[in-house]
Formats: structure tokens, sequence, C-alpha cells
């Protein structure tokens, strides 16, 4: 009997274990459907920031590369880890050639001038403002570092056609009022020399009147040249194909290039252009002509039009000394001049002719020998206002 009772007793104990055995498992098992629930929701949140963050990356990304300005990330090491698209154009280099190299190892020169920063690379050299930031973490330590490029040459170059305009007009006030002295007093002497040349015809002195006379002549032809220089430009404009002054130009001047024995190539198919074109051919020949006189004992001469950027260039190339860059800037002053007879009126002219025309003239230093005019236009129908097309021009990247 006692053993019923203890049997009894045992699986009632048994019967109320497992009811709260069957109790505590449900509440296990809700338990995990909660934390099932939770973990599912903190893996969308989870998911959602991962995806948020990509895109964040991304658009940060795509905000670097679109930069204008060139940017150079370097760590700790000061070892490069990025670089954005601005940087590989200005360089001249591949973001894939350069992650974890120094950038003290980067073929670039970085040269501070009286003028500003002049960074050169690929061959190239650039006004450039320069910039160094440091990125650091919330307790002070360095993580890595910032390099910002800025390319300013076009309001550099702005701002040097500006002081060369300033000292153009100076000079063009100064070259009016030395035309008008001399110019009256040259009439007599020149009225003299004539009667003297008539005079003396058929003697033993005639030589000597004569080289008087062509002195005089020279002299006054100089003064032309001022006086051409001095007056303002006014182009009568009309749809002008470059290519016909530009052959013309080339007609009178292949004597020269003969005897001097250069090379031509040339290709002058072109777009149009406002121009006149009797001073579109003065502006050819000085350049030409400046181009042979760079190539005394022969050459190569190069000439071609093209359409770039909105404007039409005309390229004129020899393979004489080229221009010293410490000059190139000087070469349009009038009166300005690298030959020992030459009047530094040529160039001066040029340019001063092209901002009639609303267009410009510039040179530079071929990378080999030599050096390059580009004579720019804008085409037939575009605005003939030279502080306009100049705006265009440089904000073409020109």
């Amino acid at each position: 009997m006692d053993n019923v009772v203890e049997l009894n007793r045992a699986f009632h104990d048994f019967t109320e274990a497992s009811k709260s055995l069957e109790s505590y498992y449900e509440k296990l098992r809700e338990r995990v459907q909660y934390l099932t629930l939770e973990l599912e929701k903190k893996n969308v949140q989870l998911k959602d920031a991962v995806e948020e963050m990509r895109e964040s990356k991304d658009y940060l990304q795509t905000v670097l590369q679109s930069m204008g300005d060139a940017m150079i990330v370097l760590d700790q090491d000061e070892k490069i880890t990025m670089v954005n698209n601005a940087a590989e154009r200005l360089l001249h280099l591949a973001s894939r050639d350069v992650r974890g190299l120094m950038f003290e190892d980067l073929h670039i020169a970085i040269q501070e001038t009286p003028a500003g920063t002049r960074l050169t690379a690929g061959g190239m050299t650039y006004d450039v403002i320069l910039s160094r930031s440091a990125v650091s973490e919330d307790g002070g330590s360095v993580r890595g570092y910032v390099l910002l490029i800025r390319d300013i040459s076009p309001l550099k170059e702005l701002e040097r056609q500006n002081e060369r305009n300033q000292r153009l007009i100076a000079m063009g006030e100064m070259a009016a009022t030395i035309v008008h002295e001399i110019r009256s007093p040259l009439c007599s002497i020149e009225l003299f020399s004539n009667m003297l040349s008539g005079d003396l015809r058929d003697t033993a002195h005639a030589d000597i009147a004569n080289g008087i006379s062509t002195g005089i002549k020279s002299l006054n032809n100089i003064l032309t040249n001022m006086l051409f220089f001095a007056k303002p430009q006014r182009p009568s404009f009309t749809a002008v194909n470059p290519a016909e002054p530009l052959g013309q130009s080339l007609d009178m001047l292949m004597p020269l290039i003969r005897i001097r024995g250069i090379r031509l190539s040339k290709s002058l198919t072109g777009a149009p252009v406002a121009g006149d074109p009797e001073l579109m051919k003065q502006v050819f020949m000085n350049v030409i002509l400046n181009a042979v006189q760079a190539m005394p004992d022969g050459g190569d001469l190069g000439i071609s039009i093209a359409l770039s950027n909105g404007s039409v260039d005309i390229c004129v190339s020899d393979s004489g000394e080229g221009i010293d860059p410490e000059i190139i800037e000087k070469i349009f002053d009038p009166f300005f001049s690298t030959k020992e007879r030459g009047t530094g009126l040529g160039l001066a002219i040029a340019h001063k002719i092209m901002q009639g025309h609303g267009g410009f003239i510039r040179a530079r230093r071929n990378e080999g020998r030599g050096s390059t005019f580009v004579i720019s236009f804008p085409p037939a129908g575009g605005s003939t206002d030279g502080r306009e097309y100049e705006s265009k021009y440089e904000k073409a990247g020109k």
C-alpha cells in the first residue's frame, strides 16, 4: 500500500514537473521567436545601414572624382591612397599606377617663384595653388593628409594679358607722340634728301645721297609701323576662310623660305572666321616671318588650321632654338626684340590686330626644339567682342 502511495506521489511529481517543463519550453519558444524577430529587424536595419553607407561612399567618391581641383590623399606614412580624375589629368598619371607610392616619388616638380607656385608634370607647366591639410581623429591623432592642387593657369594668363594690355596702351600713346614729333622734321629731311639726290645724280657722291634716302625710307617705315601700332584697329569683318589669307602670306614669303632651305609642311583646311582679310595677312606675315628668322640655317616649318574648343586655331611651328621661357611673356611687348636689328613691333602689331578680331595670339616653347605660335579666331557668326571671347576661351580651358 505504501508503495502505491509512493508511486502515485512520484507520478504526480513527474506530471507537475512535465507541466512546468512544458510551460518553460513554451516561454523559451516565445522568447526565441521574439529574439528571431528582433534579429530579423536588426538584420534589415543593418542591411539598410550598409546600403546607405555604400550609397554615401559612392556619392562621396562621385563628388571627389567630379571635383575640378586635383586631390591626392595620403596615409600616415605619406603613401598615396587615392587620386581623383582631376589629379590624373593635371599630373598625367593613372591612379592604379601610383597607389602605395610616396608623393615625392611622382615625376613632378613644384617650384616657388616670385609670381607664385609653378608645377611641372608630363612636360607641361602650370600656375597652381597648392594646399595640404591633415586628417585628424577626435583624439587628435593624424590618420593621413589631403593635398589639393588648383590649376590657375587661365587666371594667370588673363592677368598677364591685362598687364600686357596696360603696357600696350601706355606705349601706344607714347608711340603716337613720338611719331607726331619726328614725322614733321623727317618730311623736311626727305624733301632735301630727294633734292640732293637729284643734284648729285651721275656724280661720285650719288651713292651717298641714295644711302641717305634709303635710311630715311627705313626710318619712315619704322614710324609707319609705330603709328599702325598706336592707332586702334577697326577690322572690316566678313566671313573669311583663313586658308586664303594664310596661303597668300605664304606665297609672299616663299622665296625667303626656299633660300633658307626650310622644309614646309602645311594643312590649310579650316572653318570660316569673322575677320578682315588684309589685317589677317599682316598677322600671318609677322608670325611666319618670325618663325623663318628663327631658322637661319634651315629647319622645319609647320602650318596648320584646326577647330579647337569653339575657336579656329592657326598653328605656326618652327624647329629653331625656341623661346626662352623667361621672356615668353615679353615677346608681344612693343620694342622688345631678341634680334640685333629687330624693331620689336611685328608681334606687338599682330597681337593688337588679334585683339581687334576678338581673338588672341600666344606662344609656347616646344618640348624638343623650336616654338609654336597659336593664332585663335572666333568662328564666323561668333562674338567679335574680344573680352567676351577671351572669357569663353579661358572657360574652355585653353
